[in-house]
């Protein structure tokens, strides 16, 4: 009996290794970005830590296509792109990403592969189609 509950505790920890603070940390997306993604308060958040190397737009570094004229001037380095998520039930959602590339802002879920914590995915809804991104934990 005791050998079984053994087992079960064993499982559980297992099953269990994403934790809120697992996702903390560099992301380099397909495509060559790295966005960071840190917490504060309850909330996560990511901002854009390196921009690709052959972006697809804004080639100047600026929020070109951001559709408020005031906004459009503002630098891509820095700029939180991952906005306001929650953990809950391992994975990361609830917020909004938003993609430089059109000035667009979408709802966002965010999940790391319980076998591989240095594997992540970003998946950014529009209705009812979505789009997902791997991305690869950045190890200094």
């Amino acid at each position: 009996m005791k050998f079984i509950i053994g087992i079960a505790i064993a499982l559980l920890c297992v099953s269990s290794s994403v934790t809120s603070n697992t996702y903390i940390g560099k992301w380099k997306i397909t495509g060559g970005s790295i966005i960071e993604i840190y917490k504060e308060g309850d909330h996560f958040y990511g901002k854009i830590d390196k921009r690709a190397e052959k972006p697809l737009s804004n080639f100047n570094g600026l929020d070109n296509k951001n559709p408020k004229k005031e906004l459009q001037n503002r630098p891509l380095l820095g700029m939180v792109i991952l906005d306001n998520l929650s953990y809950q039930d391992g994975v990361l959602s609830g917020g909004t990403i938003y993609n430089a590339d059109s000035g667009k802002s979408y709802a966002v879920k965010v999940w790391i592969n319980q076998d591989d914590t240095n594997l992540c995915y970003i998946r950014a809804y529009k209705s009812i189609l979505f789009k997902t991104f791997k991305a690869v934990r950045v190890i200094n």
